[in-house]
């Protein structure tokens, strides 16, 4: 297994290859700036920004996965806005869950009777980290 996002598996067999590509991730700082008078202003660190990523995944018959299948699953994370676990080479990513922000999808063949042969979708995800409640 390469890695997963919720249920959708990411792996290579001889019998389907469900893979990604051109991944990317975002990871920044916050900064506050301070304005002093007659001079630069002052930099105050305040924490960091959830981590975004994209990714492209191909989904084509010819490769063993039924691509209407594969977008409903992927809509279905959509709808539901759950925050599920992003795993890649067996390690959690981030410090929690994440969520997924967006699809665009490109219809790149379809057949005669209208079914899906091969899809490219691009997702956008992000980092959700949940508030730990103190009691205080």
């Amino acid at each position: 297994m390469i890695g997963s996002f919720g249920e959708v598996v990411f792996y290579v067999t001889p019998e389907k290859i469900r893979t990604f590509r051109d991944f990317q991730i975002q990871r920044s700082a916050k900064y506050t700036e301070h304005a002093i008078h007659g001079r630069k202003g002052l930099l105050e660190f305040t924490g960091f920004s959830a981590a975004t990523a994209s990714l492209r995944i191909r989904l084509d018959a010819g490769l063993g996965v039924n691509p209407k299948e594969e977008l409903n699953t992927l809509h279905e994370i959509l709808t539901k806005h759950e925050a599920v676990p992003f795993i890649l080479d067996g390690e959690p990513q981030g410090d929690g869950l994440w969520v997924l922000e967006s699809i665009d999808e490109n219809f790149e063949i379809i057949d005669n009777h209208g079914t899906f042969i091969a899809v490219e979708v691009s997702l956008k995800i992000k980092e959700y980290v949940e508030v730990e409640e103190n009691g205080d």
